[in-house]
C-alpha cells in the first residue's frame, strides 16, 4: 500500500516548478489543506512523481464534452426504445444463431473489434516482447471486454443489453474507468489533462448534470473530490464518456442487425413505459459464471451483507482447519505430505535426478510452514472479523453522510482504509509462498532445476517458461489488477484440463484462499467508491496497530523461523494412517488410537519446545485468536454382544452392529481430551474413555446402529429435503440408504444437496465454494484435481456442518409426495434459514 496520498500532492511555487512538501500529511489535515491552499499552488503528480502539464484547454474539453453527451444520450435514449419494444424477441434470436453468426453480427457492427479475449493482457504482453500488435491497439485497451470471443457467448451481450439500457450512464462510471487499467498504468493511454477543474461524473443521474466541470475556485470541495478520487479530472473523465459513446452506438448497431426486419425508424422510438422483466430467462444464463459475466452487468452495489458473509465463512474455514490438523491423523499427515512435496529440495537437481529423501532440516522446515500458515491465517482472520464489527458499528453512526460523490466522513475512511491495510498484508504472505509453491509442484519440477551452493541453499533455474507460472515481480500484477490476473488463471484452468492438472490440491487452496481476499477488497472498494481512499491512513500508524493486534503471532513465528526439532516424530508418515473410513472393530480401533496418539505426542512435544523458547504455552500464545472446540478421540473398543448374536473370535462385531458404523463420526464414538473445564452443551453427550458399549453408541442407543445422531433430549426441527438430497446426506453422515457406502461422493450431488437445504452455492476461484443461507455462509473446496470427494473427505464434511450448523444425520427427512396431487401443493424443502434459532451450533 502506498504511503498517505497527501504526501503525494505537489505545491507549486510561482514560477511553476514543484517540490514536495516536507512533511507527511494526516486524513484531517490533508483534508484542511486542499480547502485553504490557495488553487495556484495545487497540482498532483503522475506516478512518478512529475508535475503534470496542460495538454487541452477549458474550451477544448466543453467542446467535446457537450458533443459527446449529446451523442450518448441519444444512443442510450434509442436502446432504451429498443429493448422496450423488441428485448424479448432480441434475446431469442440471438440464442438461436450459431456462433459464427453471432461473430458476423459483431464485426459488422464494429469491424475493428479484436477476436481474442482480452485483448488489452495481448497488446501488454506483445509490448513486453517488443511485437508488433497486429490489431487495433488503441481499441484493445478502451474496450478490453468488447471481443469476438466473449461476446460470441449465448449471455454476455444479452446481458449488456440489460445492463445498459436500464441504467444510467453514470452507473457505469467506475466500471468503464478500471476497464481501462492496463492502458492508463502501462501508460499506453495517456488522458489529456487540464488543471483547476473536476468533472462530475459519480452520482449524476440526467443529462444536464452529468459531465459537467467544476472550477477548484468556485468550489473548494472539487479539489477535494479530485484528490480523493471521486471525480476525475477534465481529461480522464472525457475519456470514459468517450468509451461510454462509442459502447452505447455499438449497443444499437447490434440490436439493430438483430432486428434486421424492423425499419430503424420503428426500431428507435422513444421507451413510453418500463422495459420488460428478463431477469429470470438472464439469470438461468448465468448460473455459475460468477465474475466473468461481471464487466457486461449492472455494476455492483457496496453489500456489506456479502463482505461480512466472506469473512464469516472464512473466519469458519480456518479454524476448522486448524482443529483438524490437531484432531484428524490423517488430515495432518496429507498437510505435511503436502508440505514435502513442495520443498526445494524436491526439485530436480542439475544432474537432472531427483533427491531420494528429504533431509530431517527440510522436514522441520515443512512442518513449520504448514503449521504457521494455519497459525496465520488464524490470527489474521481473527483481527478481519473485528474490524469488519467495527465497520459495522462506524456505518450504522456515519450512514447519513456516506454518498456517492460525497466526500465520505472522517472514522468511516479510518476503518475502511485500516481494514484494507491489513488485508494488503495478509495477502502479500499468500503472493510470496505462491510462486515458491508453484516452482516446487511436480508437474513444473522438469521445467526447473537445483543448483545447491556450499552453504547448503539451492538456487532454482527454469528450463523453458511454463505456460502458467505466477511471478514474484509486481509490475504485472500492478498494471493488470489482481483480481483480473486470478480471473485470466481461473478461466485458463477451466478451459484447458492440462492447465488444471498441473496444479497441485495445495496450490488451488492458496488460489481460492486470495479470490476471497480480493473480493472482499473489491467490496471495500465499492464502499469508499474509488480505491485512491484506501491509502488515506499512513502506514505507520496502521503497521503499530497491527503489530500490537499480532503480537502473539510475531513470537510464534519468530520459533518456527528456528529449528523446531520434531522432524523425528513425523518423518515416518505411516504412524498417523487413520482408518476412520473403514468398519470398526479390534483392530481398525486400536489402529486410529495410535494414530491419535502419535498426533498428541507431536503436539506435546511441539508446545514444550514453545514453552521452552518463550516461556508460554502454544495454548497461551494463542490467546482468544483461536476457537475453544473440544478434540475428539477414539475410545477403546469394547465388544457389544446381544442376545442370540453367534460366537465369533475374539474382536467380533455383533449382527445388530452394521455397515453403517463404518463411518460413524469421531463425535459420537470419542471423548473429550481438553479443556474439561468446560461446562458441556445440552446437546453434546458426555464421553469418556471406555464409556462407550461399541463404537458409536451408548447404553440407551444400544443396538440401533447410526451415524452421526442428536442424542440430547431438546427437539430439533429437521429439513424436507429432495430424495437424492437425502440419500448425500445420509451417506455423508454416515448411515447409507442400501447396504453399502459408496466409496466417493460426486461433489456435484454435494452441491446440489446444500442448495436443496437453502443454500445458494457460489464458484470461488481456484478450488473454493461459498455456500451462504443468507443467515450463515461455509466455504468448501472442491476435490483436485478429480470431482469426487474420497468418503474420508465426505466424514470431514459432515463433522463441520455438525460444528457450525448442528446438523446431524437426524436432520434430514426425504419428501414426501401425496398419492393424489391434484389440487394440493407439493411440500417445499426446508429452507436453513427457518431454523437458524434452534439449530445452533455444536461447539461455542
Amino acid at each position: 500500500m502506498s504511503e498517505i496520498r497527501g504526501s503525494m500532492m505537489m505545491m507549486q511555487t510561482p514560477n511553476g516548478e514543484g517540490q514536495e512538501p516536507p512533511v507527511k500529511f494526516t486524513y484531517q489535515e490533508m483534508q484542511h489543506l486542499m480547502t485553504t491552499m490557495p488553487v495556484h499552488r495545487i497540482n498532483f503528480p503522475d506516478e512518478d512523481g512529475k508535475i503534470k502539464k496542460d495538454t487541452i484547454t477549458f474550451q477544448e474539453v466543453a467542446a467535446s464534452t457537450h458533443t459527446t453527451l449529446d451523442v450518448l444520450f441519444e444512443a442510450w435514449s434509442q436502446l432504451r426504445g429498443i429493448m422496450a419494444q423488441h428485448q424479448t424477441t432480441v434475446n431469442k434470436r440471438w440464442l438461436k444463431k450459431t456462433i459464427d453468426q453471432r461473430k458476423a453480427i459483431l464485426s459488422t457492427a464494429w469491424p475493428e473489434m479484436p477476436t481474442m479475449h482480452r485483448p488489452d493482457f495481448e497488446v501488454w504482453r506483445q509490448e513486453q516482447q517488443n511485437k508488433k500488435v497486429t490489431f487495433a491497439k488503441d481499441f484493445a485497451l478502451r474496450f478490453p471486454h468488447i471481443n469476438c470471443q466473449d461476446l460470441s457467448q449465448p449471455n454476455t451481450l444479452l446481458l449488456m443489453f440489460d445492463s445498459r439500457s436500464r441504467s444510467p450512464p453514470s452507473a457505469f462510471t467506475n466500471a468503464d474507468r478500471e476497464s481501462i487499467r492496463v492502458g492508463i498504468k502501462s501508460k499506453m493511454l495517456v488522458p489529456k489533462y487540464l488543471r483547476g477543474y473536476a468533472m462530475y461524473l459519480n452520482g449524476e443521474q440526467t443529462r444536464k448534470t452529468y459531465g459537467r466541470l467544476v472550477p477548484w475556485q468556485q468550489d473548494r470541495q472539487a479539489v477535494l473530490r479530485c484528490h480523493n478520487g471521486v471525480s476525475p479530472d477534465p481529461g480522464m473523465g472525457l475519456m470514459i464518456l468517450e468509451i461510454q459513446r462509442d459502447v452505447m452506438q455499438f449497443l444499437v448497431r447490434c440490436s439493430a442487425a438483430i432486428l434486421h426486419d424492423i425499419p430503424m425508424v420503428e426500431l428507435i422510438k422513444p421507451a413510453t413505459g418500463s422495459l420488460p422483466d428478463c431477469s429470470k430467462s438472464l439469470s438461468s444464463l448465468t448460473n455459475g459464471q460468477g465474475c466473468s459475466i461481471a464487466p457486461y452487468q449492472i455494476p455492483d452495489a457496496y453489500d456489506f451483507a456479502r463482505l461480512r458473509s466472506l469473512v464469516e465463512a472464512k473466519c469458519r474455514e480456518v479454524n476448522d482447519h486448524f482443529l483438524l490438523i490437531r484432531e484428524d491423523p490423517a488430515y495432518f499427515a496429507t498437510l505435511i505430505r503436502e508440505e514435502c512435496g513442495h520443498t526445494v529440495e524436491a526439485i530436480l537437481d542439475r544432474r537432472y535426478t531427483p533427491d531420494s529423501s528429504l533431509s530431517e532440516a527440510s522436514w522441520n522446515n515443512a512442518i513449520a510452514r504448514g503449521i504457521m500458515h494455519a497459525y496465520h491465517d488464524a490470527f489474521m482472520w481473527k483481527s478481519v472479523s473485528n474490524l469488519v464489527d467495527q465497520l459495522a458499528v462506524t456505518y450504522a453512526k456515519c450512514s447519513n453522510s456516506i454518498r456517492p460523490g460525497q466526500i465520505l466522513p472522517y472514522p468511516y475512511v479510518k476503518v475502511v482504509s485500516r481494514l484494507g491495510f491489513f488485508l494488503d498484508c495478509v495477502i502479500v504472505g499468500y503472493l510470496g509462498a505462491l510462486p515458491e509453491y508453484m516452482t516446487a509442484v511436480p508437474t513444473f519440477r522438469k521445467l526447473i532445476t537445483n543448483r545447491p551452493h556450499e552453504d547448503g541453499k539451492y538456487t532454482s533455474y527454469m528450463q523453458r517458461q511454463p505456460e502458467l507460472v505466477t511471478s514474484k515481480d509486481d509490475k504485472n500484477k500492478r498494471i493488470c489488477g489482481l483480481a483480473d490476473v486470478l480471473q485470466e488463471m481461473e478461466s485458463l484452468i477451466v478451459k484447458d484440463q492440462q492447465q488444471r492438472k498441473r496444479l497441485s490440491w495445495r496450490l488451488v487452496r492458496m488460489i481460492a484462499d486470495v479470490s476471497v481476499i480480493t473480493e472482499i477488497q473489491r467490496q471495500l472498494d465499492l464502499a469508499m467508491f474509488s480505491d485512491y481512499l484506501l491509502s488515506a491512513w499512513s502506514d505507520e500508524e496502521n503497521t503499530e496497530w497491527m503489530n500490537h493486534r499480532v503480537a502473539s503471532l510475531l513470537e510464534i513465528r519468530e520459533v518456527f523461523h528456528q529449528d523446531i526439532g520434531v522432524a523425528p516424530l513425523v518423518m515416518d508418515l505411516r504412524a498417523f494412517d487413520y482408518p476412520s473410513d473403514r468398519k470398526r472393530t479390534a483392530a481398525t480401533t486400536a489402529k486410529m488410537r495410535g494414530a491419535e496418539q502419535a498426533l498428541d505426542n507431536f503436539w506435546e512435544a511441539l508446545s514444550q519446545h514453545f514453552q521452552r523458547k518463550t516461556g508460554k504455552t502454544l495454548k497461551e500464545l494463542e490467546g482468544s485468536n483461536l476457537q475453544c472446540r473440544d478434540i475428539q478421540r477414539t475410545p477403546a473398543w469394547t465388544e457389544l454382544r446381544h442376545p442370540g448374536s453367534e460366537e465369533h473370535g475374539d474382536g467380533a462385531v455383533p449382527k445388530a452392529f452394521d455397515v453403517s458404523h463404518a463411518l460413524a463420526t469421531l463425535e459420537e464414538r470419542t471423548e473429550r481430551t481438553i479443556d474439561q473445564s468446560q461446562p458441556i452443551e445440552a446437546r453434546q453427550k458426555a464421553k469418556t474413555r471406555g464409556s462407550s458399549a461399541c463404537p458409536g453408541q451408548t447404553e440407551s442407543q444400544e443396538g440401533k446402529p447410526e451415524g452421526i445422531h442428536s442424542t440430547s433430549v431438546t427437539e430439533f426441527p429437521t429439513l424436507t429435503v429432495k430424495k437424492k438430497a437425502f440419500n448425500t446426506f445420509a451417506a455423508l453422515f454416515g448411515k447409507p440408504i442400501a447396504d453399502k457406502l459408496p466409496g466417493e461422493l460426486p461433489w456435484s450431488e454435494f452441491k446440489k444437496a446444500m442448495v436443496n437445504v437453502g443454500f445458494s452455492a457460489e464458484k470461488l476461484r481456484g478450488s473454493g465454494w461459498l455456500f451462504d443461507s443468507g443467515v450463515k455462509s461455509i466455504i468448501f473446496h472442491e476435490p483436485h484435481p478429480e470431482s469426487k470427494l474420497p468418503m474420508q473427505w465426505a466424514r470431514r464434511i459432515a463433522r463441520r456442518l455438525n460444528r457450525n450448523f448442528g446438523w446431524t444425520v437426524d436432520t434430514f427427512v426425504p419428501e414426501s409426495v401425496p398419492e393424489d396431487t391434484s389440487g394440493k401443493e407439493k411440500s417445499k424443502p426446508s429452507s436453513y434459514c427457518q431454523i437458524r434459532t434452534s439449530c445452533a451450533p455444536l461447539d461455542r
